[in-house]
């Protein structure tokens, strides 16, 4: 029996939108897509879901979410704590079966948003990994995750690895190689490689955490093992040694528009970015929505200076990619401080605010990333031959955008043919 959806307009993930298409599921696969004069629909008993007056898109893709975070633990020192029989923790300090939990509870709300593969890109011990592993086995309904394990310096003596992760203590490229094996040996999807320090972190743009030899020995270790490896780099330094050494994509890159040879190279060898652009906006906004309240917004005061900072650095750089051709995919940074599980949609509207279109932005959180993924023959498009990973919006993304970020729009999801969000009641 195939699953038939008649009467909607199509986009399509390719920059096409199909009147009155019709979409054939059978099984975890689209089989068939067009008008509905052009599609031959199998014959025998049939679903048929009728989405007059909405729009059908391919499944949502966020490449940059922390599932741990809960999006107040590094407000303060330590994050907030919660209660564990009696003794104060913060979400990473506590167990690895009640993270666990959250974790998956978190990947849900990202699947009923209508992003239906995740790449989340670093976790306390690496759990990310089990995270996954436990959703393709069918433990619970998730979206598409795959899982990024970090390679990263040993911060000095009290200070905290990124997203409490094991970075493997790098010293040297053979070490380097090493943390690569013991990661992929652990179930690693991709690796995510510190190169530089986070723009706003305790480490700065500047600050090269691995050296250009340590960040190539462990991107060819890692290509040599068949996974890919997306490279933390801000400053424009950093993220010029990780394309020369071969990654395959950067994270942030808050500095790109500051020299205009990170673009060319970067197009050059391929290289996609994911340049979170509203993380830094999103702490803007509750700083805002705090003081017309009279309250403090938990962020210190030279944390919030360098976040306003970055909103426009970020903006001249995303200009910049657009202008020059990089593949720029769409990432959230959700998790992180006022970055809320569920409303990763709200990245795209920052997109079109900085001058790309709707189909743009939707065509960055679909094809575009898949690409990056390495995945374009599996998802991202609404084409024959593809995993049926599908939206269905009530209302029209290219009228708005922000109409993503609306749950009670986002009518049904499906993933791998299967409904796993329905809102038609």
């Amino acid at each position: 029996m195939a699953l038939v959806l008649k009467n909607g307009d199509l986009i399509d993930g390719t920059g096409k939108v199909v009147k009155n298409a019709v979409v054939v599921i059978e099984g975890s696969t689209i089989t068939a897509v067009g008008k509905a004069q052009e599609v031959k629909i199998p014959e025998g008993e049939n679903e048929v879901i009728d989405v007059d007056g909405m729009t059908i898109m391919p499944g949502l893709m966020d490449l940059h979410d922390h599932l741990w975070g809960d999006t107040s633990e590094f407000i303060m020192i330590g994050g907030v704590p919660h209660d564990r029989f009696g003794e104060e923790v913060t979400i990473a300090e506590d167990h690895d079966a009640y993270l666990a939990i959250f974790m998956a509870e978190n990947a849900k709300k990202a699947l009923g948003a209508g992003f239906t593969t995740i790449r989340d890109t670093g976790s306390p011990r690496d759990m990310t990994i089990d995270i996954a592993r436990a959703e393709r086995d069918g433990l619970f309904v998730g979206p598409r995750m795959l899982a990024c394990a970090t390679v990263d310096i040993t911060f000095p003596p009290g200070k905290k690895q990124v997203h409490f992760t094991e970075g493997g203590n790098i010293t040297g490229p053979v070490e380097a190689a090493r943390a690569v094996r013991v990661k992929v040996g652990s179930g690693a999807d991709w690796l995510h490689l510190m190169v530089t320090g986070a723009a706003a972190g305790f480490w700065g743009a500047e600050d090269h955490l691995l050296t250009f030899e340590e960040t190539q020995a462990a991107t060819e270790e890692a290509h040599r093992l068949g996974r890919r490896v997306t490279a933390n780099a801000c400053g424009p330094q950093g993220m010029k040694d990780a394309v020369l050494a071969g990654v395959d994509c950067i994270e942030h890159g808050t500095h790109l528009g500051e020299d205009d040879e990170v673009a060319k190279m970067m197009v050059d060898h391929g290289v996609g970015w994911v340049p979170t652009l509203y993380v830094s906006i999103a702490k803007k906004e509750a700083a805002d929505d705090a003081e017309a309240r009279g309250e403090e917004s938990g962020l210190a005061e030279y944390w919030l200076k360098r976040e306003l900072e970055l909103i426009e650095l970020w903006r001249r750089g995303f200009e910049k990619a657009m202008e020059g051709g990089v593949l720029t995919g769409i990432g959230t940074d959700t998790g992180a401080p006022y970055m809320i599980h569920g409303k990763n949609a709200k990245e795209l509207e920052i997109y079109v605010r900085y001058g790309m279109s709707e189909m743009g932005a939707i065509e960055a959180a679909t094809r575009v990333n898949a690409e990056i993924l390495g995945m374009a023959d599996k998802i991202g498009t609404v084409e024959p031959g593809k995993e049926a990973d599908l939206v269905v919006v009530k209302k029209d993304p290219l009228k708005d955008i922000k109409v993503l970020q609306e749950m009670d729009n986002i009518h049904l999801v499906f993933k791998g043919g299967k409904i796993v969000a329905d809102r038609r009641s």
